[in-house]
């Protein structure tokens, strides 16, 4: 099963605004991605711009973005998604997907996501299916608490969302012929969507079975971070000495290690970034190692080779240029056991002493036999 996780007003969210009197309708390649909630009231999707100019008490501006500033926001939702399944593929920052293999572990992930959403005071929608389509289409219709379909509902659930909800050129076409759901599209026969879309038939036919035309594929973790920001440390809240950090140094890198071996990869480079107090300067240093590894010893010893001696605001521990773990295999050439027979083992059919060993039993017996005579 795929889970389909989505944050809404993601991008106003940690957008940093030139002018904080005013609203704000945030634009991706001539499209809207975002605007302020409060636009809403006034006809504001992320489809639909009103042509009417606005006369509020804040002025309304439109801002081009960069998708990619955004993705520093995500990695948290990531790792937090990664605490119930490794399989993760990005859609945009806002949005991704997500596979498990056990429907329960899916449950108790879909009800903590909505928890930290609402904790963090993030809109969200996740929906649940045998396929991304599904489970995407699930987020953006149904209910929150009704956002799971089983296989054996899809049909059913595809035969309720307007055929307007997939972003299909052949839209008007389709509606003119009569069909008006998504699910209509499977039970109209190959040949005839040919005479009408050509060579886009089979596809139209394989978005009306929820099937995906692009399969969900895993985001490789190419990169692991941990960072430390001392300053806002309970107990703390200041910069921190050598000796005050080891404990924190540990716990990062036993989390790192964790990771490192739930995606089964290991490290070839590590990169130390710091901020050194009372100067605040901002430093990075790194070490390749000989051997890509994941070794609590190695990694330990490489961040106390790299660290100032001074008391530290901020680190920041990467390990990257990941490579997959080598596989343990059994040596088929190792030598055989040798069996130790006890001393008091009565002799065994089928076990031969070597010549030197008869030779000195015959020896202690025909002089022991001497002896006794």
């Amino acid at each position: 099963m795929i889970i389909y996780c989505g944050l809404r007003h993601f991008y106003i969210h940690h957008f940093e605004s030139p002018q904080t009197n005013a609203y704000y309708i945030l634009t991706h390649n001539g499209e809207i991605w975002d605007f302020s909630p409060e636009l809403k009231q006034y006809g504001v999707t992320n489809q639909i711009k009103p042509k009417a100019v606005f006369h509020l008490e804040k002025p309304v501006l439109t801002v081009p973005i960069a998708l990619a500033d955004f993705q520093p926001f995500s990695q948290s939702w990531h790792e937090f998604s990664k605490q119930y399944t490794a399989e993760l593929e990005p859609e945009y920052p806002h949005a991704w997907y997500l596979r498990f293999q056990q429907e329960s572990i899916l449950k108790q992930f879909m009800e903590d996501f909505q928890t930290k959403a609402k904790l963090e005071l993030e809109g969200s929608i996740c929906g649940a299916g045998f396929s991304k389509l599904v489970a995407k289409l699930a987020a953006h219709n149904l209910p929150q608490g009704n956002e799971l379909i089983k296989p054996q509902q899809t049909e059913y659930f595809l035969r309720q969302i307007p055929l307007h909800r997939l972003p299909l050129p052949e839209t008007a076409s389709l509606e003119k012929l009569g069909i008006k759901t998504v699910g209509e599209l499977a039970e109209i026969p190959l040949v005839e969507l040919m005479g009408q879309f050509g060579q886009r038939a089979p596809i139209l036919q394989k978005l009306g079975r929820g099937e995906d035309l692009n399969p969900f594929q895993t985001q490789q973790v190419t990169e692991l971070a941990w960072e430390l920001d001392c300053t806002t440390l309970e107990g703390f809240l200041r910069p921190l000495t050598l000796d005050e950090l080891q404990p924190y140094l540990k716990h990062g890198l036993e989390e790192l290690i964790t990771t490192l071996r739930s995606h089964n990869k290991i490290a070839t480079l590590l990169k130390l970034g710091v901020k050194t107090a009372p100067e605040g300067d901002s430093a990075e240093t790194q070490r390749r190692f000989k051997v890509p590894t994941c070794d609590f010893q190695v990694l330990s010893r490489t961040v106390d080779s790299l660290i100032p001696r001074k008391p530290l605001e901020w680190l920041k521990i990467t390990l990257s240029e990941l490579q997959p773990a080598p596989t343990t295999q059994l040596n088929m050439f190792a030598e055989p056991l040798i069996l130790q027979l006890e001393e008091e083992l009565p002799a065994q059919r089928g076990v031969e002493l070597p010549r030197r060993e008869r030779l000195l039993l015959l020896w202690e017996e025909y002089f022991g036999y001497e002896q006794v005579n």
